[in-house]
């Protein structure tokens, strides 16, 4: 597999994070844990910040590759 094919999938997988995000706003999307028999968390903002961190690693190769390639 060539590294325009690894670029591709690091595209979608960014464009995933990005609608994952979107759709959490849009539908304002609540996310909780409980931990033990305590009392609910919301870790909304947690996880808003693991796709945020997906979309800069997938950005990150992106741009790697790009260097790589001479585009």
């Amino acid at each position: 597999m060539g590294l325009s094919k690894f670029r591709e999938g690091y595209e979608q997988k960014l464009k995933e994070q990005e609608e994952k995000i979107r759709s959490m706003e849009d539908k304002d999307v609540r996310h909780f844990r409980q931990e033990g028999n305590g009392p609910l968390a919301d870790i909304s903002e947690e996880i808003r910040a693991e796709y945020y961190r997906h979309i800069e690693t997938y950005a990150a190769l992106i741009a790697e590759i790009d260097a790589i390639l001479g585009v």
